[in-house]
């Protein structure tokens, strides 16, 4: 007797196939991705409050580390909407990289809002003279290198979506616009407004529970 296996390709009725078991993966991310949006809001107004009563120490206030905080989580989301991006573009069976790349890009942002959140203010607490040495010249490259990748990725998933017709026209161009907004000099949680709501409306649309998908295993 053969030991069970997975269920993969076509199946019995009521048994998930690989593709449905692929929808799984967006859906266990789609709290986060849902989450992106009100996040970004929510850091946006913490940004401007901190403008509004820290003076010239804005950076070190505690709502500007709060916003940048909620940046961190903001952007852990909108990388969950790509990735449903990418699970349902596989799903149709469109081409994968635009959205990809915008997972990649949300990853690097990411892991530069890491770095200012923890790294830099330490940084600047125990070696100011580095910073303002401009040593760390090339921190700023990868910086604005990160943010190209993700503005191109995020631009690139919005118009292959509409190609697809995966969202609606409206929505993949406001996801056109978030991606290109990202790269306007502006504070990160303004900058990433717009692609955070756009990418929150994405994946409302693509990880909508669907109702009586099962996993099972069957004897062959």
């Amino acid at each position: 007797m053969r030991r069970p296996r997975s269920v993969l390709g076509v199946g019995p009725p009521g048994v998930a196939t690989d593709k449905e078991l692929l929808m799984d993966i967006p859906s266990f991310l789609r709290p986060l991705a849902l989450a992106a949006g009100p996040i970004t809001v929510v850091a946006m107004g913490l940004v401007f409050a901190a403008a509004a009563t820290a003076g010239p120490d804005i950076e070190s206030s505690p709502l500007a580390v709060a916003s940048s905080a909620l940046l961190l989580a903001a952007l852990l989301g909108i990388g969950a909407a790509a990735f449903s991006v990418l699970a349902r573009a596989r799903e149709v069976g469109r081409g994968a990289a635009a959205p990809a790349l915008a997972v990649i890009g949300s990853v690097l942002v990411a892991g530069g809002a890491w770095a200012a959140l923890f790294v830099l203010p330490s940084l600047a607490a125990e070696a100011p003279d580095v910073l303002e040495s401009g040593a760390l010249g090339s921190v700023m490259v990868g910086y604005v290198a990160s943010y190209a990748v993700f503005a191109f990725g995020w631009v690139a998933t919005g118009v292959a979506s509409i190609r697809a017709r995966m969202v609606p026209t409206w929505l993949g161009v406001l996801v056109v616009v978030g991606g290109a907004a990202s790269m306007v000099p502006a504070p990160e949680a303004l900058r990433l407004l717009v692609v955070g709501i756009a990418a929150t409306l994405v994946a409302r649309g693509l990880t909508a529970p669907v109702p009586g998908r099962t996993r099972a295993t069957v004897s062959a």
